[in-house]
């Protein structure tokens, strides 16, 4: 396996790989993506820059036959280190400790930048539907 970013010749694989989730709605020419391969994709993480020094971590996904297997700790640790500034993301409370792990906090969504609530707005992250929980996280 090699991790490595990603050319605009691996985003019918990145695409391919978001279906096995569900994903089909990602706009995968947005931002830098990073990819795991073995072969074929078999992980993603996107950033994409919302403003100066600012980053929204999206699309993190491991094929389900590659989870546990240190994919995603390599590959968020790619994407971290490739970009500098302060990282947001949004996620789900099974995440919250996983992404704990890398230096991410959480924090309430008064206390996130406009352009990064923009973004999550843009991808239907928030307002989080009702019964559905999203945690919001920055690190650096």
């Amino acid at each position: 396996m090699f991790i490595t970013r990603a050319t605009r010749h691996d985003r019918s694989d990145i695409a391919d790989l978001l279906k096995v989730q569900g994903w089909d709605d990602a706009d995968v020419t947005e931002g830098h993506w990073y990819i795991a391969r073995a072969g074929g994709v078999v992980g993603c993480v996107q950033l994409v820059e919302v403003g100066p020094q600012r980053s929204v971590v999206d699309n993190v996904l491991v094929h389900p036959e590659h989870r546990g297997t240190g994919v995603g700790d390599a590959l968020m640790k790619a994407a971290m280190n490739a970009r500098g500034g302060t990282l947001f993301l949004c996620c789900h409370d099974d995440k919250i400790a996983y992404y704990e792990r890398f230096g991410f906090t959480t924090l309430d969504i008064s206390e996130c930048p406009d352009e990064v609530v923009d973004y999550w707005r843009k991808v239907d992250d928030y307002p989080t539907p009702e019964g559905h929980v999203h945690h919001f996280m920055k690190a650096r």
